[in-house]
């Protein structure tokens, strides 16, 4: 799967879980900021839902705050728990 890929299903299941279209939401986020900066609450939400429809388990820890601040830095996350399924 690649980035581009990852971060459409990122945004498609923040979309779904916040009830709204996928290119405003989009629009939205963009407007504020290159990473689409999002409450990590929702992205949470839809790291979860899009880990699932990516086929990897998504374990939320401490340690993995880092990923739960933009759209992007969740998509860099997923790519990597996909990076190492795929490695075992």
């Amino acid at each position: 799967m690649s980035r581009a890929d990852t971060r459409s299903v990122v945004l498609n299941a923040l979309a779904t879980k916040r009830r709204r279209d996928v290119a405003e939401l989009e629009s939205e986020l963009l407007a504020a900021g290159q990473e689409c900066p999002c409450d990590s609450q929702w992205l949470v939400k839809a790291g979860v839902a899009a880990a699932k429809t990516m086929g990897v388990r998504l374990r939320v820890r401490a340690a993995d705050a880092w990923a739960f601040k933009s759209v992007e830095t969740l998509t860099t996350f997923l790519d990597g728990l996909v990076d190492q399924k795929d490695a075992a």
